[in-house]
């Protein structure tokens, strides 16, 4: 329990900094920041969203519950999600101490296998990420799985009752596991290892146990259909997404023999983890030299390995563990443009950290080593990791500071760049964001996010027609991609086009039904086209979905005023400053509808004067519209004096304005609000408040 609680605690420490990080600007927006079901909290409405596949070519069903139950407790709060995440790998690097070691029965090296396990500098990526929840979170299955399993073969042997419950148990971990991220499709087999050593229940030697080693591979055939229903799914999602690469860009040869070299890569990075990245390329033109290389070494392991099962068989168990728990990964199927990744490390690389504490221990004892030099090693190299873990830790302190780095240590990487453009642009740092972006497009003319977020950075800057030509760029080069949509009609809407950029809103919620964004943009367009009551509708479903959108539900107001629904419009723009309370377009709208609806018990100049007050304190005095509701306002209270004070001035800003415009329309509208005013004076003058008729 001492080496649980150290271990629990020292990786707790290590990993403290975490807590002040912020999400990233990679697949956190995706999973996170911009996925209503998951802000949303967990709850009963969103529950069978979770189980659909396909979001962020993606199924797993348990990390979304995850996300949405830290979403339930912190909202949007980074802390509280990256402190989930830290935890989650402390409780793992504890059971897997207490798991290994009810299997074998050596203390201190399964305590060395979870040490470095908990602090290796590989795993940084898998804790500090926040969408990587589904490492940790399926690492903690795969434990529990092996623990039932362990027990269930323990009380199978004295033929306990208890094997029935404990299989089943085994079987629900597994279930979770693989509902959590499906890289765990493997772990059949590493059970079939584990019954071979160290459970010895698979045996080769003897001719009277090839029934049992039937009925051990006849109990597995559960956990294989399992992983075969969660192979199924999860390409149905990657593929729906897009995200899976086809043959005719990336042949199988070249699969083959990139796989090669990312084994050699990940087993380098292991033993030496340097210039880690959160992002490394796919090598397209690998030279021939490479994947043979890398062929060669693997099948001399694989022998040494088979040479020394009876006398070293953690050789065998490890080295099969690390090649078989990354063939899900390993890029047959190619998934993205990334060749090989850190997470990818957090399982396999325990397999290793057996065949190495293991057979230094065996080293020991040939060399008759005193257990204190042994000792005093071990500390050594934890403390290595636990320094260069500390040190790559801090750069997950931001999108910058991450992608920066990775842009750093791998030249020519696109999608560092772009994914700092996407960064720079969010900040307003247009300038900067597309000089990203053109450095992106110039590593990579087909990665489509480059056009993506130059597509945003033209938007911003008020040029739709490049906007909209980026942006149709990205959907030629990823048409599954469903934010593309999003984004081509924002940039149509912009541009004045409202039926087209319906289509792609339409497009937007074929993929995801329950997108509040694409809802509310559907209601703007029908809205502009004067369909007020189907707008309302789309306005209604987008804040059903995300009742904190704000958005929504001032567009909804707008709606629900303009058919001349007063009552249920000041509803809506309560909400939408319960969630947004400095929007001066609400604030305005509802002080105007206070201070001069014709029903008196919906007026309240009083509030009126102070919603009118603060919508002009944020502008500054610069709206003359802002200002004119506050003529009315006071009107409402009687402060006839301030009122006609006020709708002069609202006058002659709107003067200002039309003298400075840009254009004739911007001038015609500026004279018309200040024609509008000087008739409203006229009525303050008279000592009379302005009511709609």
């Amino acid at each position: 329990m001492l080496i649980c609680l150290g271990l629990a605690m020292g990786t707790l420490l290590l990993y403290s900094p975490a807590i002040n990080f912020n999400f990233v600007n990679y697949d956190d927006v995706d999973y996170i920041l911009n996925n209503y079901h998951i802000k949303a909290g967990l709850n009963w409405r969103e529950f069978g969203w979770f189980f659909v596949p396909g979001y962020a070519s993606n199924w797993h069903p348990v990390t979304w519950m995850s996300h949405a139950l830290d979403c339930q407790f912190y909202r949007l709060n980074p802390a509280g999600h990256h402190a989930t995440s830290v935890l989650l790998h402390a409780l793992n690097a504890a059971l897997l101490f207490l798991v290994l070691h009810r299997m074998t029965g050596a203390l201190w090296r399964c305590a060395m296998v979870a040490a470095l396990f908990a602090w290796h500098p590989l795993h940084v990526e898998s804790v500090a990420w926040v969408s990587e929840r589904k490492d940790v979170l399926s690492c903690l299955f795969m434990i529990l799985t092996v623990w039932a399993y362990l027990r269930y073969a323990q009380e199978f042997k004295i033929q306990n009752s208890k094997f029935k419950i404990l299989y089943a148990l085994a079987l629900l971990f597994f279930a979770l596991g693989l509902m959590s991220k499906p890289m765990l499709v493997t772990l059949p087999f590493v059970l079939l290892l584990l019954d071979w050593w160290p459970l010895q229940r698979l045996q080769f030697s003897s001719n009277d146990r090839r029934s049992d080693n039937w009925r051990l591979a006849l109990e597995k055939i559960p956990f294989f259909l399992l992983s075969g229903v969660s192979c199924f799914l999860t390409i149905y999602a990657q593929n729906r997404g897009g995200a899976i690469q086809p043959l005719t860009s990336d042949p199988i040869l070249s699969r083959l023999a990139n796989a090669l070299a990312a084994y050699c890569q990940y087993l380098g990075k292991v033993f030496y983890p340097g210039n880690l990245s959160v992002i490394y390329m796919l090598d397209k033109n690998l030279p021939v030299w490479k994947p043979l290389a890398a062929g060669l070494l693997l099948a001399a392991i694989t022998i040494a390995a088979v040479r020394l099962r009876k006398t070293r068989p953690y050789f065998l168990l490890g080295w099969l563990w690390f090649l078989g728990t990354l063939v899900p990964v390993i890029g047959l199927l190619q998934v993205g443009g990334q060749g090989i990744a850190d997470r990818y490390t957090y399982i396999p690389s325990i397999g290793l950290f057996i065949v190495l504490c293991w057979g230094v221990n065996d080293f020991r004892a040939a060399c008759r080593c005193r257990p204190a030099m042994a000792g005093a090693l071990a500390w050594a190299v934890l403390g290595i990791c636990a320094a260069l873990t500390s040190r790559q830790l801090q750069f997950w302190a931001n999108t910058e500071v991450l992608f920066r780095h990775a842009a750093e240590v791998s030249p020519g990487n696109c999608i560092a760049h772009a994914t700092l453009a996407g960064y720079y642009a969010n900040g307003g740092q247009l300038d900067k964001s597309r000089a990203e972006c053109d450095e992106s497009i110039r590593l990579d003319a087909t990665y489509a996010p480059a056009y993506e977020f130059l597509g945003v950075v033209f938007m911003r800057q008020g040029k739709l027609d490049e906007a909209a030509g980026n942006v149709q760029k990205a959907l030629q080069i990823a048409p599954k991609q469903p934010y593309l949509h999003l984004l081509m009609g924002q940039v149509l809407f912009a541009q004045n086009l409202p039926e087209r950029a319906a289509a792609q809103f339409k497009a937007m919620l074929d993929f995801d039904s329950g997108n509040s964004s694409a809802h509310c943009w559907l209601g703007k367009c029908l809205a502009s086209q004067g369909k007020l009551e189907e707008a309302c509708a789309e306005f209604d479903e987008a804040a059903r979905q995300d009742p904190s959108y704000a958005e929504a539900h001032y567009e909804l107001a707008v709606a629900l005023s303009m058919r001349r629904k007063a009552a249920e419009a000041v509803a809506h723009y309560r909400m939408a400053l319960r969630f947004s309370p400095d929007d001066p377009r609400a604030l305005n709208n509802l002080a105007w509808i206070l201070a001069s609806n014709p029903r008196p018990e919906i007026r309240d100049g009083a509030e009126a004067v102070r919603l009118a007050g603060r919508a002009c304190q944020i502008t500054h005095d610069s709206e003359p519209l802002f200002l004119g509701t506050l003529a009315a306002a006071y009107a409402e209270t009687g402060r006839f004096d301030e009122a006609v004070a006020t709708a002069q001035r609202a006058h002659d800003v709107a003067m200002e304005l039309a003298q400075n415009a840009h254009n004739a329309a911007e001038a015609k509208s500026a004279n018309a609000l200040a024609a509008r005013n000087l008739e409203l004076l006229a009525i303050y003058r008279s000592r009379q408040p302005f009511h709609e008729k």
